[in-house]
C-alpha cells in the first residue's frame, strides 16, 4: 500500500498540515452530544471538529436527528445542505448506543475517532481513542453502575486502540500507571485549545449580564461541577471574612439542599447561582471577576483555567494533576486544598501590582493553547498511526 503523506508547512513557526494531501476517509463519532452539549469533553470535540470539518474527506457519525452538530464556525449545522457529511447511527436510542461499540460498518482503510470513550471493533480501520482523565479509575467520579460501565468502555477502547490521545502529560502519566501494558509509542499528548471568544475587554463594554445580576461589587467566580474532588465546598469559607466579595457560581447543575445550607450558613445573601451562559456572557463574567477559584484536586486538563486567563482573569488553583501544566506560572497555586490557602491567595490579589502581574502572565500562558495547534498535532498523529498500521 502507498504510504499516506501530508505536506507540512509552517505558520508562525508552528507546523501546519496541508489538508489537501489527505486521501483516506476520517469518521468522527459525535456520541458526546448525546450526553452533553456543554462540558469539558464536548468543548474539546467542538473545538477540534471545527477544524476537521474543513477537510473534504471527513464524515460525521451522529446518533439521532436531534443531536447537536456544529460546523466549522461553531454554529449548528444545516443538515439539509450537508447530507454527504453525515452517517446516522439510529438502530438504537442514543442512551443505549453510548454504551456500545460503533454499530455501523465503515470502509476498509479508513480512520475512526470517537468523541467520548467509544471504539469501532473493525480490524481494517484505524481506531483513535482520546483519554480525558482517569477519575473513574481513581474512584473519584461516578458510582456503580455508571462507574462500571465507564471502566468497561475504557478498557475495551484502550485494548482496541491503534493510537491514544491524552489531553495532558498528567493524563498520560496516569494512563501508563494504570495500564502499563500499553506501548508508549501508541500514546500522544495533545493539549486542548482555547476558544477565541475569550479575550480582554473594557469592563464598561457589553456588560449587560453584570447589570442584570447587579454584580457591581467585586465577585469571585466558580465554574462547572462541584461534587467531591472539585472541592467547591472550600470556597464559601474562604471568602466568609471578606465582606466586600460575592460568589458567582456558574453551571454545574442546581445547588443541592446541602450546598444551599452551607452557603446560607457562611455567606448569606452574598452568592448567586447562574445556569448555562453562552461564551459571550461568560467572557464578560471572566473580565469582571476578581478571580476564578479552581480548587479541584484532579483534572485531565481544566478548560476554565485557560479561558479565564485568556480573558484577563486571575486564577487561583490547586498545584496538582494537570493544573500546573495548564496554569504554568500564571496561576496562583495552592499546595493544599483548604479554605485558608484560598483566602491567602485572594488577599494577595488585592495588591494591584501582584494582580496586574498575574493577569499579564495569564494572557501569555493562554496563547500556548490554540485549536489550530491541537488540530495540526491531531492530524499528524492520524498520519503516524495510519502509516504504522497499514504501511509498517
Amino acid at each position: 500500500m502507498v504510504e499516506k503523506r501530508f505536506d507540512v508547512i509552517k505558520f508562525n513557526d508552528m507546523p501546519i498540515i496541508d489538508i489537501q494531501q489527505m486521501d483516506f476517509k476520517i469518521f468522527l463519532d459525535n456520541i458526546i452530544y448525546s450526553m452533553q452539549d456543554y462540558g469539558g469533553a464536548s468543548t474539546y470535540w467542538k473545538g477540534l471538529q471545527k477544524h476537521l470539518l474543513e477537510l473534504d474527506n471527513v464524515q460525521i457519525i451522529t446518533q439521532s436527528e436531534n443531536q447537536s452538530i456544529f460546523d466549522s464556525s461553531g454554529n449548528k449545522y444545516n443538515r439539509s445542505l450537508q447530507k454527504n457529511k453525515f452517517i446516522f447511527e439510529d438502530l438504537l436510542p442514543p442512551f443505549v448506543l453510548r454504551f456500545l461499540p460503533l454499530t455501523k460498518r465503515l470502509p476498509a482503510g479508513s480512520l475512526y475517532h470517537a468523541s467520548y470513550y467509544r471504539t469501532c471493533l473493525q480490524k481494517n480501520v484505524v481506531n483513535i481513542f482520546t483519554v480525558h482523565d482517569l477519575t473513574h479509575k481513581k474512584g473519584l467520579a461516578s458510582r456503580f453502575p455508571r462507574k462500571l460501565a465507564h471502566l468497561t468502555l475504557t478498557h475495551l477502547g484502550l485494548r482496541n486502540a491503534d493510537g491514544i490521545i491524552c489531553i495532558s502529560e498528567n493524563t498520560k502519566k496516569d494512563l501508563m500507571h494504570y495500564f502499563p501494558q500499553i506501548p508508549e509509542n501508541k500514546i500522544r499528548t495533545i493539549y486542548h485549545g482555547v476558544n477565541k471568544d475569550f479575550f480582554p475587554i473594557e469592563q464598561t463594554e457589553h456588560n449587560g449580564i453584570i447589570k442584570a445580576f447587579k454584580l457591581d461589587n467585586p465577585f469571585i467566580m466558580y465554574l462547572g461541577k462541584r461534587h467531591g474532588y472539585k472541592k467547591f465546598d472550600l470556597i464559601p469559607e474562604a471568602i466568609r471574612q471578606m465582606d466586600n466579595l460575592r460568589l458567582v457560581i456558574v453551571g454545574g447543575g442546581d445547588l443541592s439542599p446541602l450546598e444551599v445550607e452551607n452557603l446560607e450558613n457562611t455567606i448569606p445573601g452574598r452568592y448567586i447561582k447562574l445556569g448555562y451562559i453562552d461564551n459571550h456572557d461568560l467572557n464578560i463574567m471572566y473580565n469582571n471577576a476578581f478571580a476564578l477559584i479552581y480548587p479541584s484536586v484532579s483534572e485531565g486538563f481544566g478548560f476554565p483555567l485557560v479561558e479565564a486567563m485568556s480573558a484577563g482573569c486571575p486564577v487561583i488553583a490547586t498545584n496538582t494533576t494537570s493544573i500546573p501544566e495548564v496554569g504554568g506560572d500564571a496561576a496562583l497555586m495552592i499546595n493544599e486544598a483548604s479554605s485558608a490557602a484560598i483566602a491567602e491567595k485572594i488577599n494577595l490579589l488585592r495588591d494591584q501590582v501582584v494582580r496586574s502581574s498575574f493577569i499579564k502572565r495569564g494572557l501569555q500562558q493562554s496563547r500556548k493553547f490554540t485549536w489550530e495547534k491541537c488540530f495540526s498535532e491531531t492530524l499528524k498523529f492520524y498520519e503516524d498511526i495510519y502509516n504504522r498500521k497499514f504501511n509498517s
